[in-house]
């Protein structure tokens, strides 16, 4: 395992595998994130295409 420190912002976008994550809240040193799990290829097969956020 590999540790990296990143100074992140709220609306910070960062890919971790196929999980999309995106910094929403800063509080008292408190970091609240937003985790976008990755589209199965069963939801994909029954929605119409979409684009994916970056």
């Amino acid at each position: 395992m590999s540790l990296h420190e990143l100074e992140l912002t709220v609306g910070d976008v960062v890919q971790i595998g196929e999980y999309t994550v995106t910094v929403i809240d800063l509080e008292n040193g408190e970091v609240t994130f937003r985790i976008q799990e990755p589209i199965s290829e069963e939801q994909t097969s029954d929605a119409p295409a979409l684009p994916r956020p970056r």
